[in-house]
């Protein structure tokens, strides 16, 4: 029998609730307050937990923990990979995606796969942006408001729904 495990945790940025399944993450989200709030049993979530805080108070950039990819296949599972692979503060746009995954004209497909991302910060999509450098969206709770608090964190200035290209 494989446990199922959750747990939230409350994060400068909003409350998150992070599931794992045996030895895998399958989910990492922000979500309402909860009516109680539940401890990670399990090492793999006291260790998603960990590098969830760690990433907010600035001291980690890059997550290694592992991911139920066998939850997502095809187009999706290949976009959300290359997601995964975006660097802390860097950015990457919808068609960047889409002509790296040698669909060039695609970037409407490469946001939907993006914004069905199952963990939320440990695969970075908000560090995905229009080639406008515009937030074009956000799935997650609190939208693009989520997104501009993210990329702020990460140190890029946001001005009217646009990143300014010159970080500070």
């Amino acid at each position: 029998m494989t446990l199922h495990e959750t747990c939230n945790l409350k994060t400068p940025a909003g409350w998150m609730r992070v599931e794992a399944l045996a030895d895998a993450l399958t989910s990492v989200t922000f979500t309402p307050q909860p009516e109680r709030v539940s401890e990670p049993g399990s090492p793999l979530l006291r260790e998603a937990v960990r590098q969830l805080q760690a990433y907010f108070d600035g001291a980690l950039s890059a997550f290694s923990l592992p991911l139920a990819w066998t939850q997502v296949e095809g187009f999706r599972k290949e976009i959300l990979q290359m997601v995964a692979g975006i660097p802390y503060g860097e950015l990457a746009t919808y068609g960047g995606l889409a002509e790296r995954a040698g669909k060039p004209g695609a970037a409407r497909a490469v946001g939907s796969a993006v914004g069905s991302n199952p963990w939320l910060i440990v695969v970075p999509c908000h560090r995905v942006i229009g080639s406008d450098c515009r937030l074009h969206g956000f799935s997650a709770l609190g939208g693009l408001e989520m997104k501009t608090w993210l990329l702020r964190h990460e140190g890029h200035q946001i001005i009217a729904g646009k990143v300014n290209p010159s970080r500070s």
